[in-house]
């Protein structure tokens, strides 16, 4: 959908051996208003079929006691124990670049995608588990998936998604060597090579000026 580029050299986290001892952790950064009845089950069907993992939800309204109680009450509603949630507030940029570190898999809201936040992930080694809408909004994580070489981790719907969070998180070496080289690996892919896309944009706009140019000519 467009090129990314990071504000600052953040770097990158540590991804090791005890990475893939840990309880696996799925995580979402995006705003609340993203977090609809329909995301919050679909999250909590892959909860309850990978036993051991965990969600992690991040987001500025989580500074707020308030909305930590609604969303963990919806959660628990949805057959999840909040035990298995972590909530986390805001922090600076930085703070929260590093704060992936923590994360296994990126999970994509639906129906209205992450998009600045999902190719934040991305960059900090968490690859982002998404479905294929029908619309614009919808299909930004496929976008980005698939720009990334990472078709694997795109769904069709609301069920494949958890049959791909199962079937990817069952190989946690796979997982770890994924996570370890996934910058490096984007940092070859024209999605990911902002100079080229200045160069490629400054090329188009000087060919749509001396086109114009030649039409005005008498």
């Amino acid at each position: 959908m467009f090129c990314f580029a990071p504000e600052v050299d953040y770097p990158y986290p540590a991804f090791n051996a005890e990475t893939a001892k840990r309880s696996l952790t799925f995580a979402s950064f995006n705003n609340v208003s993203k977090l609809t009845p329909r995301t919050l089950a679909l999250w909590a069907n892959v909860l309850k079929a990978i036993p051991d993992s965990r969600l992690l939800l991040k987001a500025p309204s989580f500074k707020d006691a308030t909305a930590i109680k609604v969303f963990g009450q919806r959660l628990q509603d949805l057959g999840v124990a909040l035990e298995r949630i972590e909530f986390r507030g805001p922090t600076g940029l930085s703070d929260t670049m590093a704060e992936y570190g923590d994360v296994d898999i990126a999970l994509d809201p639906v129906p209205y995608n992450g998009g600045t936040t999902s190719l934040q992930a991305l960059w900090m080694g968490a690859p982002v588990l998404t479905i294929a809408g029908g619309h614009f909004v919808s299909r930004m994580g496929a976008s980005f998936m698939h720009a990334a070489g990472l078709s694997e981790w795109v769904s069709t719907d609301d069920a494949d998604l958890v049959r791909r969070a199962v079937a990817l998180s069952q190989d946690r070496q796979a997982l770890l060597r994924l996570k370890q080289g996934l910058r490096q690996r984007l940092q070859a892919l024209p999605a990911w090579d902002i100079d080229q896309y200045t160069r490629d944009m400054q090329t188009a706009i000087r060919r749509m000026w001396m086109a114009s140019s030649l039409r005005s000519l008498p």
